[in-house]
């Protein structure tokens, strides 16, 4: 099968040559972003050779004659596939990488296999490799989803371990995104550097299967951590909140928008700390935009605004992760239905309870938090910076070397007096305007489609029935 990112590297490298135009950036891109660069040798005609010297920066290649300060010719080097070889006549043994994509390539020569290894070091840093099995081994199956399947490995050289999501090409080409789900999700990857992100370290392309390459966390993931805990401490829970927020103001800062937060996409760092996590799975991630309406995101979790069509931003992870909250301060789950239509309903109505038989042990400012963070309305939901100011995270902040402690707002309002309750939640919803009727399949959701469930349901039961349904709008 031909690579999925044939199209995009036409797009990126226009024409029908290797080698492209020089845009304008060019010096400040190798100013700022060189990684590598040294003298190769390129054919040009039969036995006649050519030096030049080639830079590669993390997103392209540049050819240069004489110096490095007056390139020449450039192309975009993150979408095009690497393939090391060697030549063996009876003169010599020539080290050799060629790169391209389709029948539009280029071969470079190197001097020794330790040159040859140190520029495939560094294009596996921004391009796409070729043979996953001659630099890791693989060790067992973790993980298996609908178009993906999650390998732990071993690097051969230095025995780290690593997870390998290996994506059925065959499979996501029938999808209805298409290749752009995978070329999105590799884009966004690329951007992010963070420790509560996995991190993406390299990629390869087979025939049948394009590799990513990830961290490997061995706490397995939230949502059995919740199955094995039922609930965490409000203390604990203010350290996980607070981090999971500070995380998202990072990728927010980003204008990346991850849409499907869950308790399945985040992988606990050890099975010893409760607060310690990287986020996963960018494949519904995006940039944001003003006219964002996809729908998208999982049951139980999405934000009301997504169900409604309406246009969104950020803040719907941010709902994402007060659901979140809510269950892992209680123990419940705050959506509950027989069946995922079921659950979206609830959903989009957003009317949370808090009784006390699962919620006398957090605090006022604690249940203010899940308030903030789950409000309806997005206008007035608090965004990632506003949240990680709230009175209830002070301390939280300041226990984590990596946050910076953050002054108490004057904008956040003390918890009510009474304590939040369904009462109270009743009367916020009705003050909304939660918006027109939404259909999901062939399920008609509107604001009296069902009665409410007397109180939430335990958080094991409702997880499970998600996580088998497997289930995302």
């Amino acid at each position: 099968m031909s690579s999925i990112f044939d199209d995009i590297d036409r797009q990126v490298n226009p024409g029908n040559s290797f080698w492209c135009p020089l845009e304008s950036f060019v010096l400040q891109d190798i100013i700022e972003n060189k990684l590598h660069s040294s003298k190769l040798k390129m054919v040009k005609s039969r036995d006649q050779w050519k030096e030049r010297i080639i830079i590669l920066t993390t997103t392209s290649l540049y050819y240069c004659k004489k110096n490095t300060e007056n390139p020449k010719k450039m192309t975009v080097i993150k979408w095009k596939k690497v393939e090391a070889f060697t030549e063996d006549n009876e003169i010599e043994e020539r080290f050799v990488f060629k790169i391209g994509q389709g029948h539009i390539f280029e071969e470079f020569y190197t001097e020794n296999v330790e040159m040859l290894e140190n520029w495939l070091a560094n294009l596996s840093k921004v391009a796409i490799m070729n043979d996953l099995e001659e630099d890791y081994a693989i060790i067992k199956e973790v993980g298996k989803g609908n178009y993906a399947t999650v390998f732990l490995v071993q690097d051969i050289e230095n025995y780290q371990k690593y997870a390998v999501k290996q994506i059925n090409k065959e499979v996501v080409k029938k999808s209805s995104r298409g290749p752009s789900a995978v070329i999105s999700e590799i884009e966004i990857m690329r951007k992010i550097n963070h420790p509560m992100m996995i991190k993406l370290y390299m990629i390869y392309e087979n025939d049948d299967f394009v590799s990513l390459v990830l961290d490997y966390v061995e706490g397995g993931d939230l949502f059995h951590r919740i199955q094995k805990k039922e609930r965490f401490s409000e203390e604990v829970a203010a350290i996980f909140i607070s981090n999971m927020l500070e995380g998202l103001r990072y990728l927010h800062s980003l204008n990346i928008v991850h849409r499907d937060l869950k308790p399945e996409n985040i992988l606990m760092v050890s099975s010893e700390d409760d607060s310690e996590f990287k986020l996963c799975d960018f494949g519904l991630a995006c940039i944001a935009g003003d006219d964002q309406v996809l729908r998208c995101g999982s049951p139980g979790y999405v934000a009301p605004e997504i169900l409604m069509k309406k246009a969104y931003n950020n803040k719907v992870d941010i709902f994402s992760a007060g659901i979140i909250l809510y269950i892992i301060l209680s123990g419940r789950a705050p959506f509950y239905g027989k069946t995922s239509n079921e659950i979206l309903i609830k959903n989009k109505e957003c009317r949370l309870q808090f009784h006390d038989k699962y919620w006398r042990h957090v605090s006022k400012d604690g249940i203010d938090m899940v308030l903030k963070l789950t409000d309806p309305d997005p206008n007035t939901r608090v965004s990632a910076d506003l949240a990680l100011r709230h009175p209830w995270l002070q301390s939280a902040n300041k226990s984590m070397s990596f946050l910076s402690p953050f002054p108490v707002s004057q904008n956040i309002e003390n918890s009510p007096e009474g304590g939040a309750s369904f009462t109270l939640m009743k009367r916020i919803n009705d003050r909304r305007e939660m918006g027109a009727e939404v259909v999901i399949g062939n399920v008609e959701l509107g604001r009296n489609a069902t009665e409410h469930m007397p109180e939430s349901r335990h958080a094991n039961e409702v997880l499970k029935k998600l996580r088998d349904e497997d289930t995302n709008i």
